[in-house]
C-alpha cells in the first residue's frame, strides 16, 4: 500500500522579514517537522538560531535554492524521506522550507513539480510569505526578489508590527499594496499565526497562466507537463561570509559596525552574525536590514559548542566583490590575529 505524499510548506520572505524568528516559534509548538533552512552564502548562521527541539534539520548552504542549488534540495527531501522510511529519523508529517531571503519561491516549486520521483513522495501544501512591517514598501520598491515572494504567497504574514509605530496609515498603505499586488492571498499578522497554519491547504497556481492546479493527486494518464523556461535574470544580491577565533571588546565591535554601514549605506541589505565578545559567555546576535538600527542580543550558549565568531553580509547591486571588501575591512578594523575564513558568492550563479 503506497502511502500519502508528504505535504510541503514553503516559508519565504525578503532578508531580514523575520522568517526565522517566525519558525522557531513554530517549532516550540509542534514536534512532527522537519526542517530544511537554505542560505545564500556558504557561511550558515539562520540553522544556529533554529531551536533544537528534536526536529531533524538540514542545512542547504551556497546559493537559492530557487536556482543555484535546486540539486541539493532533491538530494536532502530524498534522504528526509528515506531516513524517515528506514526509521533514522523521527515520524514527521511535513517538511517546512525556509529559503533565503533572495528565493523565488515559484523557481522552489518547480523542484517538486518536475521531479517525477519526489512528485510522488511530497506535495506543496502552501507558500507563507514573511513582509517586514517596517521595512517591506521600501523592499518592494527596489528588490524584484521581495516582489516574486508576494506574488507567490498563499498568505503574507505581516512581522515586526510592534516597531512599526502608530502611523496606521502606513500600515494600511501596505497592506493595500500587498492586496493589489496579490488579490487571492490572505493577509494576517505573523504575530497571531500559529503552528495550525501549517496544516491549512491552499491551491496552487501557475506562474505563467495564473490557472489553478489541483493540490491532490492527479488523475490515471494524466501527466504534469514540464514548466517552461523562465527568463529570470539573476539576483544582484551578493553575500560574503567570515570566520574567525578570539574574542573582541563591545566598544571595538561597536566602532566596527558604525564603519561597515558608514562605507556600505544603502547596498548594505542584510547583516547577521554571533559575535564572541569580552566577558560573554554565549555570543552575541548581531542583526540589521537597509535602513534600520543595528539589532544586539546576547545569547545564552553558543549553537553546537562552535564558538568560532561568524559574520554575514548581504550587498545589493552590480559589485559581487564589495561585501568581501568591507569583511576585509572588518578583519584590519578589529585586528584578527587569526586567518579567518572567508566565503564570497556570486548570487547569480
Amino acid at each position: 500500500m503506497s502511502r500519502p505524499p508528504i505535504p510541503l510548506v514553503v516559508l519565504t520572505g525578503f532578508l531580514g522579514s523575520g522568517k526565522t524568528t517566525l519558525l522557531n516559534r513554530w517549532l516550540g509548538q509542534r514536534g512532527d517537522l522537519a526542517v530544511v533552512i537554505n542560505e545564500l552564502g556558504d557561511i550558515g548562521i539562520d540553522q544556529d538560531l533554529a531551536r533544537r527541539v528534536g526536529a531533524p534539520i538540514s542545512l542547504l548552504a551556497g546559493g537559492c535554492v530557487c536556482c543555484a542549488v535546486q540539486g541539493t534540495l532533491r538530494t536532502t527531501l530524498r534522504n528526509l524521506y528515506m531516513a524517515r522510511a528506514g526509521g533514522d529519523l523521527p515520524p514527521f508529517s511535513l517538511v517546512l522550507l525556509e529559503t533565503t531571503g533572495a528565493a523565488d519561491p515559484f523557481g522552489v516549486t518547480a523542484v517538486l513539480e518536475q521531479d517525477a520521483w519526489l512528485r510522488k513522495r511530497f506535495r506543496l501544501r502552501s507558500v507563507l510569505t514573511t513582509v517586514d512591517g517596517v521595512a517591506g514598501q521600501a523592499a518592494l520598491a527596489r528588490h524584484p526578489e521581495a516582489l516574486e515572494q508576494v506574488t507567490a504567497a498563499d498568505v503574507l504574514l505581516l512581522t515586526k508590527t510592534d516597531r512599526a509605530g502608530d502611523d496606521a496609515s502606513d500600515r494600511r498603505a501596505l497592506i493595500e499594496q500587498l492586496r493589489r499586488l496579490n488579490p487571492r492571498a490572505e493577509v494576517g499578522e505573523a504575530a497571531s499565526a500559529d503552528a495550525g497554519l501549517l496544516d491549512r491547504d491552499f491551491p496552487r497556481q501557475c506562474r505563467i497562466t495564473g490557472a489553478l492546479a489541483p493540490t491532490g493527486p492527479l488523475a490515471p494518464g494524466v501527466a504534469l507537463a514540464a514548466a517552461a523556461p523562465l527568463s529570470r535574470p539573476g539576483h544582484r544580491l551578493h553575500p560574503a561570509g567570515l570566520r574567525w577565533h578570539g574574542r573582541i571588546p563591545y566598544d571595538r565591535l561597536q566602532e566596527a559596525l558604525a564603519a561597515l554601514r558608514d562605507s556600505a549605506g544603502d547596498e548594505l541589505v542584510r547583516l547577521k552574525g554571533l559575535v564572541a565578545i569580552d566577558k560573554l559567555d554565549g555570543p552575541l546576535l548581531i542583526q540589521a536590514v537597509t535602513g534600520q538600527p543595528v539589532e544586539v542580543a546576547p545569547l545564552p550558549a553558543w549553537p553546537d559548542g562552535d564558538d568560532d565568531s561568524r559574520l554575514v553580509v548581504i550587498a545589493a547591486g552590480d559589485d559581487p566583490d564589495r561585501p568581501a571588501r568591507w569583511l576585509a575591512d572588518w578583519r584590519r578594523r578589529l585586528a584578527l590575529k587569526e586567518a579567518p575564513t572567508c566565503d564570497s558568492h556570486d548570487s547569480r550563479e
